[in-house]
């Protein structure tokens, strides 16, 4: 689990080629991200979700199947902003001005926690362990982590190297279509590399390469 994990470069790793992480979820290989997220709701028949969807798909003359491409990414990122653009002055007209911004917290001397949530670029965590009232180990998997993944122990590339396979390309030495690709993903690989090295009971120095 991540909050019990430690991140531990290997340099001189063989066969190894990414600082990357490689997450999976239940050994499978998971892209996250506004594709993911408009797919899921979807697929559990969210209402406004599949009106947008159908709708989208049948203004372009496209099937379902032709989400998963780059085409896709892009159409989804759209749809993801439109859905939450629908829902923002709802939100707004929920909050109380007179309540609270924050509550009170006392740090534990031991304990661990986590916090999850849908960033922008998709489903993203961080773990913490606390001991002597000081950061032990802290962990994130970013989005990116997820889908700029290397090859696992189990040999399955992520989600981008996947995407990668096979795509023509039509110069070697002006691959545009690899970028293109990539992009539609939207990755942040600065953020997906995240070094935690803890010593012993100090705090946990945080370097991001």
């Amino acid at each position: 689990r991540p909050h019990q994990g430690e991140t531990a470069p290997l340099p001189d790793r063989e066969g190894g080629y990414s600082w990357i992480k490689s997450p999976r979820y239940g050994g499978e290989v998971r892209e996250v991200g506004p594709l993911a997220h408009v797919l899921a709701n979807y697929a559990v028949g969210d209402a406004a979700t599949v009106k947008l969807v159908d709708w989208a798909l049948a203004t372009l003359k496209a099937p379902m199947e032709a989400l998963y491409s780059v085409m896709g990414r892009h159409l989804a990122r759209a749809l993801a902003t439109k859905l939450i653009a629908d829902q923002v002055e709802g939100w707004l007209l929920a909050l109380d001005p007179q309540s609270p911004v924050y509550q009170e917290y006392q740090i534990p001397e031991e304990g661990w926690g986590m916090g999850l949530t849908e960033a922008a670029r998709g489903a993203l965590g961080h773990w913490i362990r606390i001991q002597g009232g000081k950061i032990a180990n802290y962990q994130c998997v970013v989005p990116t982590t997820w889908n700029a993944s290397p090859r696992d122990r189990l040999g399955q590339p992520g989600p981008i190297e996947q995407a990668l396979i096979g795509a023509p390309v039509e110069d070697p030495d002006n691959p545009w279509e690899v970028v293109r690709i990539i992009r539609s993903f939207d990755p942040c690989i600065a953020c997906a590399v995240h070094l935690l090295t803890p010593k012993g009971g100090e705090r946990a120095r945080y370097r991001i390469l």
